[in-house]
């Protein structure tokens, strides 16, 4: 509504300078344009609330899959954690048995025996 006020004094003002025709085809064609995109628009505004939830451009796509990946990463990254702490866990535990059994003192007695 506002760009209408704006409009008429502006072609107003054109007139009065006495245009030749071509210069006011050539605004009345960008005015028309102009026009047309912003009903576009309007209507494309419109219609996208009742789409359905698929995405509209391909870059979009490409987005959600590139997270999707990202996240996929993540998730293998932390199994893979676990897995390595749970391994190192299962190593350390007979450590911590033979420390406290005493099994690995009598293990280099017998080398030293062996040995000297």
């Amino acid at each position: 509504m506002e760009t209408m006020h704006e409009i008429i004094p502006f072609a107003k003002e054109m007139l009065a300078q006495k245009p030749s025709r071509r210069m006011l085809k050539v605004y009345m064609v960008g005015t028309v344009v102009a026009f047309l995109g912003m009903v576009l628009g309007l209507v494309e505004t419109v219609c996208q609330s009742f789409a359905s939830e698929e995405p509209l451009d391909a870059e979009l796509a490409q987005l959600m899959a590139r997270e999707q990946r990202a996240l996929e990463t993540e998730e293998r990254r932390k199994q893979e954690e676990v897995a390595t702490v749970s391994a190192a866990e299962q190593i350390t535990i007979p450590r911590k048995l033979q420390q406290a059994t005493g099994a690995h003192r009598s293990a280099g007695a017998a080398n030293r025996l062996h040995a000297s």
